[in-house]
């Protein structure tokens, strides 16, 4: 179960890295990179800052990994929530870098 959570966590980074590489362009204009549906836009950037997501996305997804394979011998409950948690956070990001990819492109 482990070890599923975390193929499906790194194939979904990798998908996010696949899809920023193709998607976005680089562009002189400022990049809308938090939208609020109550405040509307409340973070603007460069392009280069779109791949802040995927790169926040691998850290935390390397720490889980970590975590989980050090909790595995001593608290397996531990070790599943951290591998499930891997997954569902890039599941989470690959959601909000999608909307960031729509509203921008």
């Amino acid at each position: 179960m482990i070890f599923f959570s975390l193929v499906l966590a790194i194939i979904s980074n990798l998908g996010m890295w696949v899809v920023t590489w193709q998607l976005v362009e680089p562009a002189s204009r400022p990049m809308i990179l938090h939208y609020n549906v109550y405040f509307g836009v409340d973070a603007i950037g460069d392009w280069k800052n779109i791949f802040l997501m995927p790169t926040l996305a691998l850290v935390i997804l390397l720490v889980n990994t970590i975590l989980s394979r050090f909790f595995y011998y001593k608290e397996k409950l531990i070790a599943y929530l951290f591998a499930g948690m891997a997954f569902l956070v890039q599941l989470l990001m690959a959601v909000g870098l999608g909307s960031i990819i729509l509203i921008n492109f």
